[in-house]
């Protein structure tokens, strides 16, 4: 099978500049071509990668683009004029997968055979941009309610495959927990959405002063976060409180963000975003890990965390944190039940690796490589 992904315009690969969607769709291209799958992805020319190479047995294609603008409209522009250079090199495919927001309207349907809609943020009502698309992938159940509910007629190609973790996290699944520092941990953008000064204030309500607070992740407006003013916010609300927390630098390196990850005790993902998480990789990389999670009682975890079993989760409508806290309590004075939540989540995150998940894509290509030789017609929105 000839398979073309194209990520998104703003992030290279591989994912030296991070990126959840870089790292998984990487992950994935590099499975289907050690299954034997003529495997292509586009993305952005960066720095000294080459424009053109073969890595892993993916054809590697980089084409000129711009780091991510602060302007929602220029955004915009730039992802178009990305698409465009995208469809004039593309080539002839079986299934292209897109991650581009105008991509999937101007893709040559001629040189894309199945137009292959990845959907990895919550939709917001641009559903019906892609009436041509064959294929919409929700990587949860919540995001696929989501695109049903906004666009009634795109059921029958709305489709959930769920993100897989990347090879190095399902490579070093812990086996046992062993040591871990008394240290909560967040992975991820440092943005109001977060609900990170949610978490401070809960942390403060913990007068646990033998346990530190620390996140972890990109605060710069080009990369996602809020930039420094909300920084500054949570460090004062932290100092009013009386509690001291640590924010560090975002961590790249697949290897050593699994360190990270494996020295801490609790991970935390306290997202207030209704309409704007999907999945949630980091809560599902920290469990891989040996973390004891808590996430917020937000749809898009439904899909892996279970509240008492293998994970804790909280009302992230509580805006005092009072709910995290308790939560964050009961963790912390019992270590049997720290230790039991979280090898049950060890064992969940296996049905996440890139074998399994790879499976489902591949299967999911093929029923409709078939339907489109019987005349299948793409969604009518």
């Amino acid at each position: 099978m000839r398979i073309t992904c194209i990520i998104g315009p703003f992030l290279p690969v591989p994912p030296v500049r991070g990126g959840a969607v870089e790292r998984i769709w990487l992950s994935l291209c590099n499975e289907f071509a050690r299954n034997g799958h003529e495997t292509t992805m586009i993305s952005r020319r960066f720095g000294m990668f080459a424009p053109i190479e073969t890595v892993s047995g993916v054809q590697h294609i980089r084409i000129p683009s711009f780091d991510t603008p602060h302007s929602k409209i220029i955004y915009r522009l730039f992802d178009v004029i990305y698409a465009i250079r995208a469809c004039f090199i593309l080539k002839k495919s079986d299934v292209t997968i897109t991650n581009s927001v105008a991509l999937p309207m101007i893709i040559p349907a001629g040189r894309a055979g199945v137009i292959y809609v990845s959907v990895a943020r919550f939709p917001k009502r641009q559903m019906w941009l892609y009436w041509r698309a064959h294929r919409l992938q929700a990587v949860s159940k919540a995001v696929a309610d989501a695109i049903v509910e906004q666009s009634p007629n795109c059921v029958d190609v709305v489709k959930v495959v769920p993100n897989c973790l990347p090879l190095a996290f399902s490579q070093r699944r812990v086996a046992r927990r062993g040591h871990r520092e008394k240290e909560i941990l967040f992975v991820g953008r440092i943005a109001r959405e977060k609900g990170l000064d949610l978490l401070v204030r809960a942390f403060a309500h913990l007068n646990s002063t033998d346990w530190k607070l620390t996140l972890l992740g990109p605060s710069a407006i080009c990369e996602g976060g809020d930039g420094t003013e909300y920084r500054d916010e949570l460090m004062r609300i932290a100092r009013e409180a009386g509690v001291e927390i640590t924010l560090e630098e975002p961590i790249f390196d697949e290897s050593r963000l699994i360190d990270r990850y494996r020295a801490a005790d609790i991970f935390v993902y306290p997202s207030i975003s209704e309409s704007g998480e999907s999945f949630g990789m980091a809560p599902l990389e920290a469990m891989c890990c040996g973390c004891a999670v808590i996430v917020s009682k937000l749809a898009c975890f439904d899909d892996f965390a279970k509240d008492g079993v293998n994970s804790l989760v909280f009302d992230h409508r509580d805006s005092t944190g009072v709910a995290l806290a308790e939560r964050l309590a009961s963790l912390i004075d019992d270590e049997h039940l720290r230790n039991t939540v979280a090898l049950r989540a060890v064992e969940t995150s296996a049905e996440f690796d890139i074998d399994h998940v790879a499976k489902q894509f591949i299967a999911d290509f093929e029923s409709l490589l078939t339907r489109q030789g019987k005349a299948f017609k793409a969604c009518q929105i």
